[in-house]
């Protein structure tokens, strides 16, 4: 399946609102029709949730084929539907609670913010069932929001550094690049939503960043 552009009632920040993995993608409680009609590209079951009311499941959601790190103000409704899927269950409290942007996971590995508590970090491990490691990307702690990861590949903040990168491809064990998404936004996780299968990315971005996206996540 082809990298395919897409927007939530005209929204290019498709990344906000949905979060995907090689099991399902959780999308916003309120995403428009023809939203949920392009999540489906990504051959998985598309499934609306909330956190705690709210739908921004790409601030508020990590989550790989083993588990789901969730705020912890969601509530058992919003829980099941993750349970339903057989994924263990991380409710994340305090001030990393917007986990979508202090975490990115695959099947393979996870980056995590290096201000977390080691302890925490664990608890991460535990939860997805693969090793979680601190990493700055660009000189940002918040590496969830500079990551995207699947299990054929990565994309990362434009300013990753050739080093940051080489961390990313022994973390995750997947091949990636650096670039932009929505005609040069740099902060790639709020402008994509991708699993090993396909990818949507934000309706303004470039055919450029297009072409770039499909060979770092080796997307034909």
């Amino acid at each position: 399946m082809p990298v395919l552009k897409a927007s939530n009632f005209g929204n290019p920040y498709i990344g906000l609102f949905a979060k995907a993995s090689d099991k399902f993608v959780a999308a916003d409680i309120s995403s428009s029709p023809k939203f949920l009609l392009a999540l489906e590209k990504l051959e998985v079951p598309v499934v609306k949730t909330s956190f705690g009311g709210s739908g921004l499941a790409g601030i508020f959601l990590t989550m790989n084929s083993n588990g789901a790190v969730l705020p912890s103000f969601c509530s058992d409704e919003e829980i099941s539907a993750f349970k339903k899927f057989g994924l263990n269950i991380l409710k994340m409290e305090g001030q990393f609670s917007a986990v979508g942007n202090n975490l990115a996971a695959n099947d393979k590995g996870v980056v995590a913010n290096p201000e977390m508590p080691r302890a925490l970090i664990r608890k991460v491990s535990d939860c997805l069932g693969v090793e979680a490691v601190p990493i700055r990307i660009a000189g940002l702690a918040t590496a969830g929001s500079a990551v995207v990861a699947t299990n054929t590949g990565f994309l990362a903040h434009n300013r990753a550094s050739e080093q940051e990168l080489k961390e990313l491809h022994s973390i995750l064990g997947v091949e990636g690049s650096n670039c932009t998404l929505n005609t040069g936004v740099p902060f790639v996780s709020i402008c994509a939503v991708a699993n090993s299968r396909s990818a949507l990315l934000g309706e303004q971005s470039t055919g450029f960043e297009l072409g770039r996206v499909s060979q770092a996540l080796s997307i034909e």
